[in-house]
């Protein structure tokens, strides 16, 4: 483990393993969770273009991005 956050709000965890693997596992706001992983042995390289139109708005120049609004009776936590 390399650090971990107790807050009661956004608690958070980090760990880095010997070969260089590191992985974060962080909570924000309404308890949405992130996870992330990084590899030692992968080389950055470019990522394409989409070749497909977004579905959704992609909200260009905005400063905030608005909390998602689809609640799922299996994945939504508490009352709708």
């Amino acid at each position: 483990m390399t650090a971990l956050n107790n807050d009661v709000e956004f608690p958070a965890i980090y760990a880095k393993s010997e070969e260089g693997y590191v992985v974060s596992l962080r909570f924000g706001g309404e308890g949405q969770a992130f996870l992330r992983v990084d590899t030692p042995c992968v080389e950055e390289s470019e990522v394409a273009e989409s070749t497909t139109q977004a579905t959704a708005p992609t909200y260009e120049g905005m400063e905030h991005i608005p909390r998602p609004n689809i609640r799922s009776p299996f994945w939504s936590a508490g009352a709708p």
